[in-house]
């Protein structure tokens, strides 16, 4: 159903489209999961692995002429991507007769300011929820089951990381909305200069190539080891997991104590003597303003490095291609950032609030969204997941292959497995715990502590009734 049809179901039949950052970062979560797994995830929660059209609907959501609602989203690294979104939410309103604002802060923000308005039971009536916020947020987060299945029947399958996410013990507490891919931008022109042919395919391979760049150019592969909720999930746990390591097992029982995990702190060590760079203290911009000042070859992020240089500096856009994660012996992993939309209990306005996320999710201005933003997300379900704006650039193939396979099945895996995602592994993850034991690893503990830590840690979570 395109844009204009929706207006028109509108206009035809109103009836048928009738508390501190501190302790929420101890309990947020992430995930992606692959489709090899799809079917072993579906079991663990109880859930399918996204659904086709064969979902029963009711009434669509009716926007009440004359409401005001309040959407809350994270200010992305591609401005025009959130011009789109406000556009969008205009257009929404001038069309049926509502006023959307539209509320854009730093993602670190918007992690403590959804924790104290759930706590205060009040604040903007959709939020955009990183992770698994609805599985922590369930009671603040209204049902939106109708609303996803209505979305199925027009768009396919949900990826089932987004799927995942958003159902809660069956049911629907927030819409799938994006998916942001971390892949790794890099430098041709240093690479060629050090003598490497393209990016490394094995993290042993990225340790010969770290050496030369490092004594070729002086511009190191560089990445985060601290607490960036994007870029430091998405590259130590692929690490821990390409090595065999896991934080525990599919029944919750803590494993990372384990010589797997013990190779793959070897590694990061290697890496580093070898002349890769590792920062604690970057957050996630950080390594981007690295890259575009010049001072890396090569970095793990979201597309936003790639399509600043492509569309706005434009310094090193033609030396500038992506690829994705490197394999270690166990295989390739990739771990994604993820956004859904929820619906606030505490709206007064539940049927304008769930017609906009709709009107969001909206094939037409879905894929509009996507160009606007130039590659920077993809979508999580079957139709708007291999959009025209990745045939129109070839350098963006590599992130739309870290959600989706070539064969466009989904792709990656999620902290905490193979265990299915939950509150225990939310937390796990939003306490850094794997980042951390690299990160002390590589500042001089000895693994085996740095490894008896990161156990302590997890068995303190995981053995709590």
């Amino acid at each position: 159903m395109t844009n204009d049809e929706l207006v028109e179901v509108f206009e035809r039949d109103p009836e048928l489209y009738q508390w501190t950052r501190r302790t929420f970062l101890k309990r947020t979560g992430a995930l992606v999961v692959t489709a090899s797994l799809a079917e072993m995830w579906a079991v663990a929660c109880g859930g399918s692995t996204g659904g086709t059209n064969t979902a029963t609907t009711g009434k669509a959501p009716v926007p009440r002429k004359g409401a005001r609602i309040v959407y809350t989203q994270w200010n992305s690294f591609v401005p025009a991507g959130d011009a789109e979104v406000r556009r969008q939410a205009q257009e929404f309103g001038d069309k049926f007769g509502v006023e959307v604002v539209v509320q854009t802060i730093t993602q670190d923000d918007l992690i403590a300011k959804t924790a104290a308005y759930v706590q205060a039971g009040d604040g903007p009536d959709v939020i955009s929820m990183q992770y698994s916020w609805p599985h922590l947020y369930t009671s603040a987060c209204l049902d939106v089951t109708n609303e996803v299945n209505i979305l199925k029947q027009r768009l396919g399958a949900i990826h089932p990381v987004n799927d995942a996410y958003t159902k809660v013990n069956g049911v629907y507490r927030a819409v799938p909305y994006t998916i942001v891919m971390n892949a790794w931008s890099y430098r041709t022109d240093y690479f060629e200069k050090a003598g490497v042919s393209g990016f490394p395919k094995t993290f042993e391979d990225m340790l010969t190539a770290a050496g030369k760049l490092a004594k070729a150019t002086g511009k190191p592969i560089a990445q985060t080891v601290g607490h960036a909720y994007g870029d430091s999930l998405t590259m130590w746990l692929p690490v821990l997991w390409a090595h065999g390591g896991k934080e525990t097992d599919a029944g919750g029982k803590v494993t990372i104590n384990s010589p797997e995990t013990l190779k793959a702190i070897d590694w990061a060590l290697r890496a580093k003597a070898a002349g890769e760079v590792f920062h604690p203290e970057w957050l996630d911009p950080d390594n981007n303003q690295a890259y575009h000042s010049d001072n890396i070859s090569a970095t793990l992020n979201g597309p936003s490095i790639y399509i600043k240089e492509r569309d706005t500096n434009k310094k090193f856009d033609k030396v500038t291609d992506n690829a994705v994660m490197p394999g270690g012996p166990k295989g390739v992993f990739t771990m994604n950032l993820i956004f859904n939309q929820a619906v606030m209990k505490w709206t007064k306005e539940p049927e304008t609030a769930k017609a906009f996320v709709l009107y969001q999710m909206d094939k037409d201005n879905y894929l509009k969204w996507m160009a606007a933003a130039g590659g920077y997300d993809i979508g999580p379900f079957a139709a708007i997941n291999n959009a025209p704006v990745f045939q129109s650039d070839a350098k963006l193939k590599a992130f739309h292959d870290v959600a989706y396979d070539a064969s466009n099945k989904p792709i990656g895996y999620w902290p905490g497995w193979p265990a299915p995602p939950s509150k225990k592994t939310s937390q796990a993850q939003a306490e850094y715990i794997t980042a951390d034991m690299f990160a002390k690893a590589l500042a001089g503990t000895s693994p085996q502590t740095a490894v008896k830590e990161a156990e302590d840690r997890l068995r303190n979570i995981w053995e709590k009734p």
